[in-house]
């Protein structure tokens, strides 16, 4: 084989690479590590996020996301202040042919959990005080 036809089949062998890889990287997973502590310091929250495109919505070119929280922790940093560690999601939720914003939902109370999730987009994470034996969130930080 002469060197211009190895260089031939070298070029469309690489090619033939990159659009493998392009096309697996938009199928793929993205997995996000996140720690934030609230305002104050005196919650933590920890964990892995990991979200695909799941589908798209039928008509249009929005996509939807599914995934997962893994070992998603919330740590109060002052125990016996009065105050307890919330990890607390906001997101968008695909149902019934709409986008609903649902926020300050409460994931994690002092403790940690793993779960996972369908038909959401703009999910964000966020550390929170939480006064005990209330439902207001306080001095709330994001994670990302």
């Amino acid at each position: 084989m002469t060197t211009r036809a190895k260089r031939t089949l070298v070029g469309a062998s690489a090619v033939v690479s990159a659009l493998v890889i392009g096309l697996a990287g938009t199928a793929s997973a993205a997995t996000i590590g996140f720690y934030r502590t609230s305002t104050t310091g005196k919650a933590e929250i920890s964990g892995t996020y990991e979200y695909h495109v799941s589908g798209t919505i039928p008509g249009t070119n929005e996509q939807l996301y599914s995934g997962s929280f893994q070992g998603a922790t919330a740590k109060d940093k002052v125990a016996g202040d009065g105050y307890e560690a919330v990890l607390a999601l906001a997101y968008q939720d695909w149902k019934d042919g709409a986008w609903h914003k649902v926020k300050n939902y409460v994931a994690v109370v002092n403790g940690t959990k793993s779960w996972t999730f369908k038909n959401k987009k703009d999910v964000k994470a966020y550390a929170c005080d939480r006064k005990i034996g209330t439902t207001k969130l306080l001095n709330c930080r994001a994670a990302w």
